[in-house]
């Protein structure tokens, strides 16, 4: 099982949540150091990644197709692309074309019924014919919903008051309350006087990029006596009617401002004034392009004129020149490298008339995405080791992905995405560091040291249960059951034999008793030369009371004697392999006593000693020396356990023993050799 009791400590457990702080905080001071530009960067593409993944229907308003599909592409905003076909074969020539050819173009598209008339095209200087000017100016005023753009660079504060001397109806006025940097215009250029006048609006076409991309934009720009709006912005409050006195602007917060017929529109916008743009796909995708070379042969043919203005009825027309496309004209989106920047007023004009927004995440957003997955991964820390931390990272790493795009689709919400998955990595490392170097070093060393000797539950309860360590290595009192064996004359034996065949009977002897010992759930202590000493019940957790405690004991009073029996009878089996090869045999004297000891690490730094001290386990001792060879001799407490488990017979008489160094024992138990023969087979037969 994954999840355990476990025993703690609390520098453990400060150790640990002190990874998972310090984690959560790094990004947080990264940040703060650098002001956002080493995790930015890859922050804006794990931004272009949710991009990517977006189905249309969450940016495009729900129109459905002539056959009752869904509509792939916007049914309000289009474009009409100026294009190389057409100044080839419409006999136009290179560009920049005849101003008369736009003229042309405003009255179609008049004619047509469109709501607005977008220009991306920048007119800042009069050419050598007047009159292509003029047809131009008469053009734009005749139509009414043309909206011609500005340029400028941008400056910090008000910048030129140009706009206002030159420009002043097309200013935007609004409400401005709060704290935040709107960026202002320089070095304006604005269209001929003329233009000004007849244009239904003007407004800007700043392409700005952040980490060579344009994510975000100014929609509104400081001058004198008010805002520079962008082209979008113009042509979104003109289609929905907004009162010019219902504008606010919060600054670092919102724009907000209030349409005739719905309720108020919120945008969002950050501490530099810029909204997130809400792209809706790649170039061409999503906004039906027209070109213009196709457009003017459909017009002359009297049975397509009437269908080719239908399609620009009710329809927002962006106008731009696709003649020559150069480095200047295209930028890089989360979709592509190189995107037509006229595109970027579609996506734009389409995300406000839509009202769909992108935000970034609110306070209690950025709290629990910073803070909850590195507290999920803190707390399986502290439940379990590697084994649960890192199945525990990727989890929460895919749940937390998953989240962001699931928040990006379904609530237009910019979580954090580098911040928090940089903590969870950090955090990673630092508990799976802290949990080896501090948490698990005490098991670790005592695994490494005296892992061979203990039995397999113990080891499992030390690995499920780290904290177990401490308490098993920490001094303290209970009662045990403690069980030593030696062989009988060997010492004399040891005169006699030389050392190959000593070392190759002790190696047999020791290795064959020892794995007993810890397949029934003992401790092996020590080996004292022939002499083996194990104990029993020191792993097992402690509390649940008086009966539980008495169970326990007798359990392993049970398992102590159990052990005895299978090594006599494991010894019989060693006997008959020595004597096959022509050796002696050997018989052991097994004593068992169990009482209240001391147990704990009772060792240095320099040898770790885990190991049973107090005059019961001197009593275990001298009950062995007192066994009779090839027998077992039990004190009364063990015999009276061990027999509630039906492991010994009720009716083994007592016998007075005396033990030297302690004196007479009047109740001791000797389990004769014919005895341990008869308990042997019985349970072993039972065992089957």
């Amino acid at each position: 099982m994954l999840f355990k009791k476990q025993t703690w400590h609390w520098p453990h457990i400060v150790a640990l949540i002190s990874c998972g702080i310090v984690a959560a905080l790094i990004p947080v001071l990264l940040d703060l150091i650098w002001e956002k530009e080493l995790l930015e960067p890859i922050e804006f593409k794990a931004v272009d990644m949710r991009f990517k993944r977006r189905p249309l229907a969450a940016v495009l308003e729900p129109v459905p197709a002539p056959d009752g599909s869904a509509q792939t592409v916007s049914n309000s905003i289009v474009a009409l692309d100026y294009d190389n076909k057409a100044s080839s074969e419409l006999g136009l020539g290179r560009w920049p074309w005849d101003r008369r050819v736009h003229a042309q173009v405003f009255d179609m598209l008049k004619k047509a019924g469109a709501r607005s008339v977008l220009v991306d095209i920048v007119f800042d200087h009069p050419v050598k014919d007047p009159a292509e000017d003029r047809a131009m100016i008469e053009a734009t005023r005749q139509a009414g919903i043309v909206i011609l753009p500005v340029v400028f660079k941008e400056v910090e504060g008000s910048g030129t008051d140009e706009f206002f001397t030159k420009a002043p109806r097309h200013l935007l006025h609004a409400e401005v309350e709060g704290f935040g940097y709107i960026p202002g215009v320089g070095e304006l250029s604005l269209p001929l006087p003329g233009l000004v006048d007849a244009a239904a609006g003007l407004g800007h076409i700043q392409s700005t990029t952040i980490s060579g991309a344009m994510r975000r934009t100014p929609l509104l720009y400081a001058t004198k006596g008010g805002f520079v709006p962008s082209m979008a912005l113009v042509a979104a409050l003109r289609d929905l009617e907004v009162e010019p006195a219902s504008i606010r602007l919060e600054r670092g917060k919102t724009l907000r401002f209030k349409p005739r017929l719905s309720d108020e529109v919120v945008i969002p916008i950050n501490k530099q004034g810029r909204v997130w743009i809400n792209y809706a796909g790649e170039w061409g995708k999503r906004f039906v392009h027209y070109p213009y070379s196709w457009v003017q042969a459909q017009m002359k043919s009297p049975a397509h004129r009437e269908r080719v203005l239908r399609l620009f009825k009710d329809k927002h027309v962006l106008l731009s020149n696709l003649t020559t496309v150069s480095g200047s004209d295209v930028i890089a989106t989360p979709f592509e490298d190189e995107f037509p920047t006229s595109e970027a007023y579609l996506h734009i004009l389409n995300m406000i008339l839509t009202k769909q927004f992108l935000r970034n995440a609110t306070t209690g957003e950025l709290v629990v995405c910073h803070g909850l997955p590195i507290a999920l991964l803190t707390a399986s820390a502290l439940a379990g080791g590697p084994m649960l931390i890192i199945p525990t990272f990727l989890v929460v790493t895919g749940i937390y992905t998953y989240t962001l795009q699931h928040m990006f689709n379904t609530q237009s919400a910019v979580l954090p995405a580098a911040g928090p998955l940089l903590s969870l990595t950090l955090g990673l490392v630092f508990l799976l560091l802290t949990r080896f170097f501090i948490v698990d070093r005490e098991r670790v060393r005592f695994q490494s040291v005296l892992g061979t000797c203990l039995p397999p539950h113990t080891l499992k309860i030390i690995k499920d249960s780290p904290g177990m360590v401490a308490t098993l290595l920490a001094g303290h009192s209970r009662e045990l059951v403690i069980l030593f064996a030696d062989i009988k004359g060997f010492s004399v034996y040891c005169k006699k034999a030389d050392a190959l065949q000593i070392q190759r009977v002790l190696r047999d002897y020791l290795t064959a008793m020892t794995a007993i010992i810890l397949e029934h759930g003992g401790t092996l202590d020590k080996y004292m030369g022939d002499g083996i000493m194990a104990f029993f019940g020191d792993a097992e957790p402690e509390g649940g009371g008086e009966a539980k405690e008495e169970e326990r004991v007798e359990r392993n009073a049970a398992s102590a004697v159990l052990t005895a029996l299978a090594m006599q009878k494991k010894m019989a089996e060693l006997n008959a392999s020595w004597m096959s090869m022509g050796q002696e045999p050997h018989l052991i004297r097994i004593g068992i006593n169990t009482g209240t000891v001391t147990v704990g690490n009772l060792g240095t730094e320099y040898l770790m000693d885990y190991t049973v001290i107090g005059p019961e386990v001197n009593k275990a001792q001298r009950l062995e020396s007192a066994a009779e060879p090839g027998g077992i001799l039990l004190a009364r407490r063990t015999y009276a356990l061990a027999r509630k488990q039906g492991v010994l017979p009720e009716d083994l008489p007592p016998k007075v023993v005396n033990l030297k160094g302690i004196g007479e024992e009047p109740d001791a138990y000797p389990v004769p050799p014919e005895i341990v023969a008869q308990l042997t087979t019985a349970h072993s037969g039972s065992s089957k």
